[in-house]
C-alpha cells in the first residue's frame, strides 16, 4: 500500500511540474509575441516590402523643361502628430507623461512645447523642437527639475529612438499639438 501511495505522489509531482512548465512556456511565448508586435514597424522604420513583376516595373519619368522649386515642401504636422500619438500610446509614454496636466513620473505634455523648463542644474531652457527631440533621444542630458535622471532613459532604451529620427519627429509633433 505504501508503494502505491509513493507512485501516486511521483505522478502528481511530474504532472504538477509539467503544468507549471507549460504555464511558464506560455508566458514566455506571450512576452515574446508582445515584444515582437511592439517593435514591429519601428525597429527600422521600414515599410513592408513589395514584390515587383514585369508588368509593374517602374518606367523612367518623362523629362520636362520646367525647373523644380528650390524650397522643400513642408510636411504637414497632422500626419506626424497622428503617428506621434500612436507611438505615445503603443510605446507606453502615457504611463509617465499625462496629456491632462496632472503630475506623473514624468512631466505632463500639456502645454510643454514652447514653455520654459527649469532643469535640475538650476538653468532653464525653452521646450522648442530641438529640446524635445533631445529629451526623447537623450533624456538624461537635461533633466527637468523635480524629476529623477535615469527613469526615462531606462524606459526608452529598448526603442533605440536615437536611430529613428522619423519617430522622434512624430513624437515632437504630437507633443507640440498638446497646447
Amino acid at each position: 500500500m505504501a508503494q502505491g501511495q509513493s507512485g501516486d505522489g511521483l505522478l502528481r509531482w511530474l504532472l504538477g511540474g509539467l503544468a507549471v512548465g507549460g504555464i511558464v512556456l506560455g508566458l514566455l511565448i506571450a512576452a515574446y509575441a508582445i515584444g515582437y508586435h511592439r517593435g514591429k514597424g519601428h525597429a527600422t522604420g521600414a515599410r513592408p516590402a513589395t514584390t515587383t513583376t514585369a508588368a509593374s516595373t517602374p518606367q523612367p519619368a518623362p523629362t520636362t523643361t520646367e525647373t523644380a522649386p528650390t524650397t522643400t515642401p513642408a510636411v504637414s504636422p497632422a500626419p506626424l502628430a497622428a503617428r506621434g500619438k500612436q507611438l505615445y500610446t503603443s510605446d507606453g509614454c502615457s504611463a509617465c507623461h499625462s496629456l491632462s496636466g496632472s503630475a506623473g513620473a514624468g512631466p505632463t505634455l500639456k502645454g510643454l512645447a514652447g514653455s520654459t523648463v527649469a532643469l535640475t542644474d538650476g538653468s532653464t531652457v525653452t521646450a522648442d523642437d530641438a529640446y524635445l527631440a533631445r529629451a526623447i533621444t537623450d533624456p538624461d542630458a537635461q533633466v527637468a527639475k523635480g524629476y529623477q535622471p535615469g527613469l526615462m532613459s531606462a524606459a526608452v532604451a529598448s526603442y533605440g529612438l536615437s536611430g529613428k529620427p522619423a519617430d522622434v519627429q512624430a513624437l515632437v509633433a504630437f507633443i507640440t499639438a498638446q497646447r
